[in-house]
């Protein structure tokens, strides 16, 4: 199965669901990066291409990174992830497969069960990894957070940081639930490469 974005819901999906940090790209980011570590997340993740390399600069490595090798849709984007695992999955634009939300959740387990020695893993997604930011937040531990980078929306951008409480998990559930839901998605919902 997996979930449709209806046109009734990309406006809304602008908001920031998190804390923004405004301003210079690498001044959010290195906001970011403080109040994350003031926070002390479990796990960390981050979603998109832009978002990811800012933090690299910063010297904040997410113990998940997701991106699809893009920015803004177009401009391709190489990011360092040699202390990364990676791995492939597929994700078409304005959609959320059953595969990428299961890949998600295993390394999410595998990140938790592992923290004698925590493992980076990066999942590379054919498609697009904007709405990956749902189940990484409905799937993540209580303290967690997901980091991503908010485009330009009222001259307000910059990185928002969302801080995984259960308001923000029903929030994003009851946002999800609005989703056109599809049994089969042809070239998506069976497509993995790497082990889960």
């Amino acid at each position: 199965m997996g979930y449709k974005l209806p046109k009734t819901l990309r406006a809304s999906l602008r908001t920031p669901i998190g804390k923004l940090f405004r301003g210079k790209i690498h001044a959010a980011a290195r906001d970011a990066k403080r109040y994350i570590s003031e926070n002390n997340p479990p796990v960390t993740i981050s979603i998109g291409d832009y978002c990811a390399m800012t933090l690299f600069e910063v010297n904040y490595f997410p113990d998940v990174v997701v991106y699809d090798g893009k920015t803004l849709r177009e401009n391709e984007i190489a990011l360092n992830l040699d202390n990364y695992d990676v791995r492939n999955v597929s994700n078409p634009p304005e959609w959320i497969t059953k595969v990428a939300w299961k890949v998600i959740e295993h390394i999410i387990k595998q990140i938790q069960t592992n923290t004698s020695n925590k493992c980076r893993v990066a999942v590379r997604i054919d498609g697009e990894e904007d709405l990956l930011v749902i189940p990484a937040i409905i799937l993540l531990p209580h303290g967690s957070m997901v980091i991503y980078g908010q485009p330009p929306l009222n001259n307000d951008e910059g990185i928002v940081v969302v801080l995984v409480t259960p308001s923000i998990k029903k929030t994003v559930q009851d946002l999800l639930n609005k989703f056109d839901t599809h049994e089969e998605l042809k070239n998506g919902d069976n497509y993995y490469r790497g082990e889960v």
